[in-house]
C-alpha cells in the first residue's frame, strides 16, 4: 500500500530514485534530519539514499545498443527503451555505528544494540531510534525513516541513432522536461558507435560477426518543490524574518559508459553482448532555509527551538556529490542480450551484470 501510495504522488520522480521524498511522511523525515545540522544530515542522506542514487545512475548507461553493427550512411533507429537497476541486497541497510568519521554529532542511538536501519531501497523495519543530545541530557529526535522495500529502479527514455560515414553512429537521447505536482525532469545524451570489424584483417569478411566500439554520456537533472517548517520537526519558531518557502531539492545524474560490442548476425534475430565500464556522479542539493535546532537556545528551554543563527546555518545546506564506478580491464560490466527484428521493427531484451545490474527492454524503429 505504501509503495503505491509513493508512486502515486511521484510518478516522475520514481524515475529519480527518490520516490518516497515527495511523501509527506519523507519530507517530514528529511527535515528531521536536518534539524541536528548539515554534518549530521549529509551523513544519514547518503546512507540512505545512495543505492537509489547510485542504482539510477546505473540504469542511465542501459540501452546504449541492441547490436553491434553501424547503420549505413543516412541509415536510423528510434528507439523507446526502458531500463531498471537492481540494487544488491547488501545496500538495503547501512549500520549507523559504521558512518563514516567523525560520525554522528549531535545525533546519537537511543539504543546502541539497535543500529541498523533500512536504506530507501530497504524493508520497513526495524527502525532506530536518535535522539539530540543537549548539554548533557537528551531530547527525543526521530526514527529513521523506512525503505520502500522496493529494490528495482527504473529509467524509461527516448533515444535515436544515424548512421554517418565508415561505420560510424551518432546516437542521441533524450527526456523533454516535464514539470509535475511541483517536480520537473530533464534528461539528454550523446553517444557514438563505430565499427572496427572493417579495420582488422581476416575478420573484416566473416560473415554473421559484428564488432564496435562505443561510448554514451548521459546527464539527467530534477528538481522538487518541499515545505519543512518547524512545526514538522517539532520545533517551536522563534526566527524573526525567515521564510521557510522556495524549499526544493535539486538532483543531477551525470553517466560515461564505454563498451567493445560484439554480435552475430542472423536472419530474424540477433545475438549481442558488450564489456566495458561506467562511472557516474550525482550530486544532490537542497536549496532554501531549513529548520536548524539551536542547540544551546534548545537546552535553555527543555524543547527544540530554531533561531535566527540556526536559521542561517540552514540555508542552502546539502551540496554533496556520490561518485560510482562498476567495471574495469580485470572486473568488466558485462552485457548480453538479443534483438528481434520483423521489417523495420525491432524488439530486444538484454541484461548487464555489474554492482548494480540493468534489465532492459526495448522497442524501436530500424531502418538501413
Amino acid at each position: 500500500m505504501k509503495t503505491a501510495y509513493c508512486f502515486r504522488y511521484t510518478l516522475i520522480l520514481s524515475m529519480l530514485i527518490l520516490y518516497s521524498i515527495a511523501t509527506k511522511s519523507q519530507v517530514e523525515d528529511i527535515g528531521e534530519m536536518m534539524a541536528a545540522g548539515k554534518d549530521d544530515a549529509e551523513l544519514l542522506f547518503q546512507s540512505y539514499l545512495s543505492p537509489y542514487l547510485n542504482g539510477f545512475s546505473a540504469a542511465m548507461t542501459g540501452g546504449w545498443y541492441n547490436t553491434a553493427a553501424a547503420h549505413k550512411p543516412g541509415g536510423f533507429e528510434i528507439i523507446i527503451t526502458m531500463n531498471a537497476a537492481m540494487v544488491p541486497e547488501k545496500f538495503t541497510t547501512f549500520d549507523i555505528n559504521e558512518l563514516e568519521d567523525p560520525g554522528l554529532q549531535s545525533l546519537h542511538l537511543d539504543d546502541p544494540d539497535v543500529s541498523i536501519a533500512p536504506t530507501v531501497a530497504g524493508d520497513h523495519e526495524p527502525l532506530p531510534q536518535l535522539n539530540y543530545n543537549l548539554a548533557g541530557y537528551e531530547i527525543e529526535a526521530f526514527e529513521m525513516p523506512q525503505g520502500l522495500d522496493w529494490r528495482y529502479v527504473p529509467a524509461p527514455m527516448i533515444q535515436a541513432g544515424v548512421g554517418l560515414y565508415k561505420g560510424t553512429d551518432l546516437l542521441g537521447r533524450y527526456l523533454p522536461n516535464v514539470k509535475l505536482a511541483g517536480a520537473e525532469i530533464g534528461m539528454w545524451g550523446v553517444g557514438v558507435r563505430h565499427d572496427i570489424k572493417q579495420w582488422i584483417p581476416g575478420v573484416k569478411n566473416l560473415p554473421v560477426l559484428e564488432l564496435s566500439l562505443m561510448y554514451g554520456y548521459t546527464r539527467l537533472h530534477s528538481g522538487i518543490g518541499i515545505s519543512v517548517e518547524p512545526d514538522d520537526i517539532g520545533a517551536v519558531d522563534n526566527t524573526t524574518n525567515t521564510s521557510w518557502e522556495d524549499q526544493e531539492l535539486n538532483f543531477l545524474a551525470q553517466s560515461h559508459t564505454a563498451n567493445l560490442l560484439i554480435a552475430a548476425k542472423l536472419p530474424v534475430i540477433t545475438f549481442y553482448g558488450g564489456v566495458g565500464f561506467i562511472r557516474t556522479k550525482t550530486n544532490l542539493k537542497l536549496l532554501g532555509y531549513y529548520p536548524v535546532a539551536d542547540f544551546e537556545a534548545s537546552a535553555v528551554a527543555g524543547h527544540i527551538v530554531v533561531t535566527d543563527a540556526s536559521a542561517n546555518n540552514g540555508l542552502d545546506p546539502i551540496d554533496m556529490e556520490i561518485k560510482n564506478e562498476d567495471g574495469s580491464v580485470t572486473d568488466p560490466r558485462l552485457n548480453i542480450g538479443f534483438r528481434l527484428k520483423l521489417s523495420v521493427i525491432t524488439l530486444h531484451f538484454d541484461y548487464t551484470w555489474a554492482n548494480y545490474s540493468v534489465f532492459t527492454a526495448g522497442l524501436g524503429v530500424s531502418w538501413r
